[in-house]
C-alpha cells in the first residue's frame, strides 16, 4: 500500500535517513522504533509530505507522492508537541477535522463523544487546552488525529507524556480503536514495551539505518544485530566476550581473559568455521532465558557473583559478574539473593545467541522462557 524506496534525507552534512526501504500494508499497525536521533520522526514527515526526500521515492498504492502536497495525501498526523488550537475548547479541537470536511453536526457530536469516551476525556470537553495537563493535552491531540477518516494515520510518540498507568491503558485503547477503524497506522516510539505491544511489525532504526524489520516476536527472539538485541527488551540482552576454539576436535567458546569455557554445538561450530577471519565474537542471552541456582549441578555449571539485586515483585533481577562481564538474569523473588553470593547459571547452546562482528548469526529455538518477556 505505502512504500518507501531507497529514501535518503540529508540536512546539510547530517544524514537523517539512509536509503530507507520499507512497505506498510493496508490495515497494518507498523511501529518505527529506535533511540533519539534514529530518523523516526523524519521518516513520518517524509511520508506525510512535510519534508521532501533528498533522493528516493515515497509511493502510495503504486503512485509516486513526489508532487502531491501534504493536504492532498489524506494522511492524519499526531505530533508529540500537541499542536492544539488554544482558543478552542476540547470539544471544538476534536470536532475541527470533521467540520473542515463538512461532516453533519449530529455526526460530529456522535464521533466527538465516542472519541472522548475512548481516550477518557469526557469531563474535559468544555475546557480549553491551557487548563489541561500535559497528559490530557496529548490525549486530545491523539483523539483529534484519529477522529477523522484517513488513508494512513501517522503517530509521533502519541502517548509518551502520559503517566505509566495511563500509558499502559492507552496502549490497549489505541490498538482497539485502530482495529475498529480498520486503520493503517505508522507509529513512532522509543519505548520497547509500546513497540512490542502495538505492532504487527516493527522497524528498528539506528542512525537512519534499518537494523531489522519483522514481527515483534522475531525482533525480540531473533535479533539481527547486537544493537537490536541490546535495545529491544528490558533488561537488554547480556553479552559475553568469547573466542572460538577447538580442543582435540571439540568446539568451544572461551571467555576472554578467564579460564571459563562453554561447549559449542554443531550448528555454532559450523557457523564459526565459515568465518575463519571473524573479529568480535560474543554470546548473548536474555535475563528470562537463563536459569540460575545457588548450587552447582550438571546443567548449572557457569559460576557468577551477584553484583546487584533488584526486587520487582513477582521476580528478582540479578546483575551477575561472570569473569569481567556484567549480565542480568531473572529469577523467582522467593529466594533470598544477596550481593556477593556465588550463583550458578545454565549456559549452553540451547539458550545462547551467537553474534559475530555485530551480526546475529544463531539464536535459540523458541521454547522455554523462565520469566516475562519484558
Amino acid at each position: 500500500m505505502l512504500e518507501l524506496n531507497s529514501v535518503v534525507k540529508r540536512y546539510g552534512k547530517t544524514l537523517a535517513v539512509n536509503g530507507l526501504s520499507l512497505q506498510c500494508q493496508e490495515q497494518e499497525f507498523l511501529v518505527i522504533f529506535g533511540p533519539a536521533g534514529a530518523g523516526k520522526t523524519t521518516t513520518l514527515r517524509l511520508v506525510a509530505g512535510i519534508t521532501a526526500p533528498t533522493s528516493g521515492e515515497v509511493r502510495f498504492r503504486g503512485k509516486s507522492l513526489e508532487d502531491v502536497p501534504p493536504e492532498q495525501r489524506n494522511m492524519s498526523m499526531v505530533f508529540e508537541n500537541y499542536a492544539l488550537y488554544s482558543h478552542m475548547t476540547v470539544y471544538d479541537n476534536l470536532a475541527f477535522p470533521l467540520r473542515a470536511r463538512k461532516v453533519p453536526e449530529e455526526e460530529v457530536r456522535r464521533r466527538v463523544e465516542r472519541m472522548a469516551e475512548i481516550i477518557h476525556i469526557g469531563e474535559l470537553l468544555d475546557r480549553r487546552p491551557g487548563f489541561l495537563s500535559g497528559g490530557q493535552r496529548q490525549r486530545v491531540a491523539l483523539g483529534r488525529g484519529l477522529i477523522r477518516d484517513a488513508y494512513v494515520y501517522l503517530l509521533d510518540e502519541p502517548i509518551a507524556h502520559l503517566d505509566a498507568r495511563l500509558r499502559h491503558q492507552m496502549r490497549a485503547e489505541l490498538k482497539a480503536v485502530c482495529a475498529e477503524k480498520k486503520a493503517t497506522v505508522i507509529h513512532v516510539t522509543h519505548d520497547h514495551r509500546e513497540a512490542m505491544a502495538l505492532s504487527d511489525r516493527m522497524v528498528v532504526l539506528n542512525r537512519g539505518n534499518v537494523e531489522q524489520i519483522g514481527p515483534p516476536e522475531d525482533v525480540y527472539h531473533r535479533p539481527a544485530s547486537e544493537f537490536v538485541a541490546g535495545f529491544v527488551g528490558d533488561p537488554p540482552m547480556g553479552f559475553l566476550d568469547v573466542q572460538y576454539a577447538e580442543d582435540q576436535g571439540k568446539p568451544e567458546f572461551r571467555l576472554l581473559g578467564q579460564d571459563l569455557r562453554l561447549p559449542a554445538d554443531h550448528e555454532m561450530a559450523e557457523q564459526m568455521r565459515r568465518r575463519p577471519a571473524a573479529g568480535t565474537v560474543r554470546l548473548g542471552f536474555r535475563a528470562s532465558e537463563v536459569a540460575v541456582r545457588s548450587e552447582r549441578d550438571e546443567r548449572h555449571s557457569m559460576p557468577g557473583e551477584i553484583y546487584v539485586v533488584e526486587i520487582h515483585g513477582h521476580r528478582s533481577l540479578l546483575t551477575v559478574k561472570i569473569g569481567k562481564n556484567l549480565t542480568q538474569v531473572a529469577t523467582s523473588s522467593d529466594n533470598l539473593w544477596r550481593v556477593k553470593d556465588v550463583v550458578w547459571l545454565c549456559l549452553d547452546a540451547s539458550n545462547l545467541h551467537l553474534f559475530v562482528d555485530g551480526e546475529g548469526i544463531q539464536h535459540p529455538a523458541l521454547r522455554t522462557v523462565t520469566g516475562p518477556l519484558f
